[in-house]
């Protein structure tokens, strides 16, 4: 169980084009293993690659990478959903970033973290940029290319 100190409840509501997006949410602070698990699941995702911003076309896009890091993480962060809370079917864009923004504020209130950076709210999207919010949560290391030359030779023609 949890420690009800980590954790924290919020509601969403985001007009859509389809529908209105309304709904309860509980998150919870990441656990050292959980965070592990974000790395790999975001690999997963990415289906083994990384973004490289000093080698454009040599892996994923910063756009999906930075997805996949929102999705990797609410997958392990959010303990409770409404109902209607499933990627599958969720098209709004609004709708994943503005969830995303209250998980990642929740885990910026321990130590200090997102204070310098000034929070949420100077991306196009109007939500943090989750490379930054990733590295806030957790220091690491350089990013390491994953099967690189197995990936691009089964990308290549």
């Amino acid at each position: 169980m949890v420690d009800p100190s980590l954790l924290h409840t919020f509601s969403v509501d985001v007009p859509s084009e389809r529908r209105r997006y309304e709904g309860t949410f509980t998150t919870k602070k990441l656990s050292i293993r959980d965070l592990s698990q974000v790395g790999v699941r975001k690999v997963q995702l990415n289906g083994g690659m990384h973004y490289d911003r000093d080698r454009p076309g040599q892996g994923i896009d910063a756009a999906t990478d930075e997805l996949n890091s929102m999705v990797a993480h609410m997958e392990l962060a959010l303990t409770a959903a409404p109902d209607w809370w499933n990627l599958d079917d969720i098209t709004d864009p609004a709708v994943l970033t503005a969830v995303y923004s209250e998980v990642i504020s929740f885990e910026n209130t321990f130590l200090g973290r997102g204070k310098a950076s000034g929070g949420a709210g100077s991306r196009v999207s109007g939500q943090e940029d989750s490379a930054t919010a990733q590295e806030q949560a957790v220091p690491t290391g350089d990013n390491q290319p994953v099967v690189v030359e197995q990936v691009q030779a089964a990308l290549e023609p």
